[in-house]
């Protein structure tokens, strides 16, 4: 093989870097579906490894692929679609309810709020104040809700077709699994040296180690919770647990919710519920997030805690909820680098 002089280099790498430019800009509308194909195929990689023992015969990857992509579809799709129905209806509901409320004139300030100490008289002069425009204000924003209402219905259809395509990805990546295994360390290595392949292990267990601490803790929060918001009355639990346990997903926005179940349930009466609610979410939330959550990542991403939750944090605000996987797995490569670099003997 000829020598390559170093402007050969430069010229293929340069066009290496314009071609993984353009194909991202290409598929720039498809690569959430993409990086959440991924993250759903490295975070289940063990439990497929013994659904596809299951399967014997040449097609066994093909049916192992199908049947697995199948689950994972009905267990995430059917939930969000039935939740984001659910929410649909009762946004629905609650624009009728203030349209209705705004023209029959001024509700009553729940009683519980009036006599808070100190501010309960500040708020009661506030609410007398504010009903007085409100029908005015709701003839004017009737159009604007029905407007809001529609576009929430399209960006609903929009992120069902996303995880449809995201299910399709997957199937692939389940079906060819045993060949990207093989090509993306043999192209890394090739690309980058063989230092590649400790970062792109270390991001990967990262990843796996997230979908584990971040996930399934996030899902069993939800499910408490459903049982206590059912056990105080509170309406819809089940919905309400399932929307808990996807802000559960983010560090510290489960009080989000759980919070303003017990101001629902405060301002209906229901002072005691809304106590139990809170103590209840508060103990859930200080266990999950402060032992259970930071053991399970910490001793599976190899990372300190610190580090995993910057790495969520910043995830989040730069490539959206696929963040919560992507940053931590990037975190990892970072500080798996740091430690090769630290780690490295230094010439005398």
């Amino acid at each position: 093989m000829p020598d390559v002089s170093i402007a050969q280099k430069i010229a293929r790498y340069t066009l290496i870097g314009l071609l993984v430019v353009l194909g991202a800009w290409m598929l720039q509308r498809f690569l959430p579906a993409l990086c959440w194909a991924v993250v759903l195929a490295i975070g289940t990689s063990s439990l497929y490894d013994r659904w596809l023992a299951i399967f014997q015969g040449k097609r066994r990857h093909i049916w192992a692929a199908l049947t697995f992509t199948s689950i994972v579809g009905i267990v995430v799709i059917v939930p969000l679609v039935y939740g984001g129905i659910v929410a649909l209806r009762e946004a629905i509901s609650l624009a009728r309810n203030f349209l209705e409320s705004s023209k029959d004139g001024r509700p009553d300030l729940p009683q519980w709020l009036a006599q808070l100490p100190l501010v309960g008289p500040w708020i009661q002069s506030l609410w007398l104040d504010y009903p007085g425009h409100m029908g005015a204000a709701a003839a004017q924003n009737k159009p604007a809700l029905y407007e809001w209402t529609r576009l929430l219905s399209v960006q609903l259809l929009r992120r069902l077709s996303t995880l449809v395509f995201t299910l399709v990805t997957l199937y692939f990546v389940y079906l060819n699994r045993d060949t990207l295994r093989n090509d993306v360390p043999r192209v890394g290595r090739a690309l980058f040296g063989p230092t590649v392949e400790g970062l792109l292990t270390r991001a990967a267990e990262a990843i796996r180690a997230t979908v584990d601490g971040i996930v399934l803790v996030a899902v069993a929060e939800g499910a408490i919770m459903a049982g206590v918001y059912a056990t105080v009355g509170a309406p819809h639990p089940i919905l309400l647990g399932a929307v808990t346990g996807i802000f559960a997903m983010v560090p510290f926005a489960a009080p989000v919710v759980f919070g303003a179940v017990a101001l629902l349930l405060g301002s209906r009466g229901a002072v005691g519920a809304a106590v139990g609610v809170l103590v209840a979410g508060t103990i859930v939330l200080f266990v999950a997030d402060h032992f259970v959550r930071p053991m399970i990542i910490r001793e599976g991403a190899k990372l300190p805690f610190l580090w995993v939750l910057l790495g969520i944090l910043g995830g989040i605000e730069s490539f959206g909820l696929v963040g919560i996987f992507l940053g931590p797995a990037l975190m990892a490569a970072l500080v798996s680098l740091w430690r090769s670099w630290v780690a490295k003997p230094q010439p005398p």
